[in-house]
This record gives structure tokens, C-alpha cells and sequence, in this order.
């Protein structure tokens, strides 16, 4: 035999395995589900002056979280929730507002808000505190075992990344397995992750809504966190991702809040 046909014999294996795998196509960020209209999400954070905090949370526990009640009523509002942060912090918000609506047009109804009473705050709201900035969201990955109840413990992590599609694909298999492990070990009743539809830089890209059991739980974070991660080690796939994560986001000033309004 020639040796070019020996060649061609040896390398017929390799040349069908690449045929096959050109044929499959990668998936796309595009492809998810949540990206076939608008984005149905709004966040939005608020500022107070420090003396103003203590008053700024019941207005929003009190009047704004009723006005928002009413807009669900009517059918403009699908859900809501409402946190505000345990401290005041040099970068982070006092309140945050979590606004979902039925569909992307359903949106508008917000926008009519906005005209008349930024952030949703009326004149009382602007007198204690601000809107600072208010994001286009995805609820792209969500999970929870119990119904919402108003004093949970809630960490609220941004983060930034370089490339959205090998962000969802990181979150698949890196992010998913250790918070699905934290529900299992009785730490987390849910969690809830945000991607930012309109991402241009600060301060997110992504938002984590990690929901705590109780404040028992909450304190034992670190603890359950090493548990977890004792078992996924064991996976190769994991590992990869773990060694490559500082590569792919990064993470800034995370919140601890309160529920304080759904």
C-alpha cells in the first residue's frame, strides 16, 4: 500500500469525527428563550441620604409598594419585589425594585409612570430618596421551592463579563450545580439570575438574587459553600470552569437585603 493511502486510512477516523462535529451547531446567547421579544424586566435602584434611610424604607414598604399593588391589580404590573439593603454602602443601593411585566408590551405601561413620578416615586417618595438607574433585564434562570415572604434574607451579587454567550454557558455549568447544591444542603429557598438586556459596562451585566432560608442560614454560607464545592470538584467539567472563571466576569460590591414588598 502507498503510503499516502496508509495516511488516509489512519487519518479516516479523525476527518469523520470532524465532519460530524461541523455539523452540529453551537448554540447561540440568541437562542434563549427569553430573547424572542423585549426584555419583560425592569430593575431599578434607589439612593437616600443617610438621615433620610429609616423614613425612605417606609415609603417604600408603605405607599410606593401599594401603588405597585394596584398596578398588578389592573393587569400593568405582573409581579413585584421590593428589597432594601441591610447597610448603607459607598456603591450600593438602599432600595431596589424588581418590576415584571406579562409581556415586553406591557412595558409601556411603566414608561407612562416614569412621566409623572420617576422611579414610580410621587412627590413624599422624592422628598426621602432618588432613582438612580433603572435596567432592562432578562429573568434568564430562576428556581424556588416556597412561596415569597417579606424579612428574607437575600445576597444580591453584580457581575460583569466579556462575551454573553460563554457568560450562559458558564452559568450552565459552573454557577447552577453550586446554588441547586445550596437548596439541597437547606441554605437557599431560591435564587433568582438577571442578565442585562442592554449591557454597556457598570455597573452589571448579570444580576444573582440569591434567596436565604433565614438568617440562620444566611450565617452559614461559607460554611455550606465549601460543602458543595467538596463534591463538584469531582467533576472535570466543573473544574474547568472554575479555573477559567476569573477570565470570564467579575464580580463587584454585593448587597445583603430584606424582602420588604412583593
Amino acid at each position: 500500500m502507498r503510503p499516502f493511502g496508509v495516511l488516509r486510512m489512519l487519518l479516516q477516523p479523525v476527518l469523520l469525527l470532524v465532519a460530524a462535529l461541523t455539523m452540529v451547531a453551537p448554540v447561540s446567547a440568541s437562542e434563549a428563550p427569553e430573547l424572542a421579544e423585549g426584555p419583560r424586566t425592569l430593575i431599578v435602584s434607589y439612593r437616600a441620604e443617610a438621615a433620610k434611610r429609616t423614613e425612605f424604607r417606609r415609603h417604600m414598604a408603605g405607599p410606593f409598594a401599594d401603588r405597585l399593588a394596584t398596578l398588578r391589580r389592573e393587569g400593568k404590573l405582573a409581579a413585584y419585589e421590593v428589597y432594601y439593603s441591610w447597610y448603607r454602602q459607598p456603591d450600593v443601593w438602599d432600595a431596589m425594585a424588581v418590576l415584571h411585566f406579562a409581556s415586553y408590551a406591557d412595558v409601556q405601561q411603566w414608561l407612562a409612570v416614569e412621566r409623572s413620578r420617576p422611579g414610580g416615586l410621587d412627590a413624599a417618595g422624592l422628598a426621602l430618596g432618588e432613582p438612580v438607574a433603572t435596567y432592562s433585564a432578562d429573568l434568564s434562570w430562576e428556581k424556588s421551592q416556597d412561596d415569597l415572604d417579606v424579612g428574607e434574607v437575600y445576597y444580591v451579587i453584580p457581575y460583569s463579563f466579556r462575551e454573553a454567550g460563554e457568560y450562559r454557558d458558564y452559568v450552565a455549568g459552573y454557577v447552577l450545580p453550586q446554588f441547586d447544591g445550596w437548596i439541597r444542603e437547606g441554605a437557599l429557598s431560591g435564587y433568582q439570575l438577571y442578565m442585562n438586556r442592554y449591557a454597556v459596562g457598570a455597573p452589571w451585566d448579570s444580576l444573582f438574587i440569591q434567596r436565604y432560608r433565614d438568617f440562620q442560614a444566611f450565617g452559614k454560607r461559607q460554611q455550606v459553600l465549601d460543602k458543595v464545592r467538596v463534591g463538584l470538584r469531582e467533576s472535570p467539567e466543573w473544574m474547568g470552569w472554575h479555573k477559567r472563571k476569573g477570565d470570564i466576569r467579575s464580580e463587584t460590591e454585593n448587597s445583603i437585603a430584606e424582602l420588604i414588598a412583593h
